[in-house]
């Protein structure tokens, strides 16, 4: 078994090779044309609230690989399976970062609730805790995906990109026992 120490550094390292990913790949040409049918491709045309249209085709067969490591890391090392899921969508299977990130969000309810509800079941939930965390994450999230559709693709992956590293930073640190 490995122990938590070394599991730790390893997704923080990891989620640093993200981050710098993020940071440095050029800007997101988003595709405008329609794509033509594909064997083993799965095509999206999606036109938003706003009328911004996202063009983009995902290889099927990679679609539940990523899914189960996403679920793998996230049971293992206890994180959110975002950390995961948002990179890999976005630097594996191509999809646009906007699309990528409200993707994880969905996804987020089915995956976080069985979770959710086994920690209450276990008692393990401050429910007064629960409440204003709830608030804030509630209008947190309105306010964060109003203004996202007003940030580039180019300039949400470097956002993206820094909070992951300074994530990874503090992971390594916490894992290094430098700080607590």
């Amino acid at each position: 078994m490995i122990e938590k120490r070394t599991l730790g550094l390893i997704f923080a390292f990891f989620l640093m090779f993200v981050a710098f990913r993020s940071l440095m790949k050029g800007k997101t040409v988003e595709r405008k044309e329609v794509l033509g049918r594909v064997k083993g491709r799965l095509e999206r045309r999606i036109v938003d609230n706003y009328n911004e249209t996202f063009v983009y085709s995902v290889n099927t067969w990679l679609i539940p690989i990523l899914g189960l490591a996403g679920g793998f890391f996230s049971g293992l090392l206890g994180i959110g399976g975002g950390a995961v899921l948002v990179p890999a969508m976005n630097l594996a299977l191509g999809v646009p970062i906007h699309i990528t990130v409200a993707t994880s969000m969905f996804i987020m309810v089915f995956t976080s609730t069985s979770g959710a509800l086994t920690h209450l079941w276990l008692q393990h939930v401050h429910l007064d805790y629960v409440a204003l965390l709830a608030a804030g994450v509630i209008f947190g999230a309105q306010v964060g995906a109003h203004y996202a559709r007003k940030v580039s693709a180019g300039n949400l992956k470097r956002l993206f990109g820094v909070i992951l590293l300074i994530a990874s930073i503090r992971m390594i640190l916490k894992y290094s026992m430098v700080i607590p």
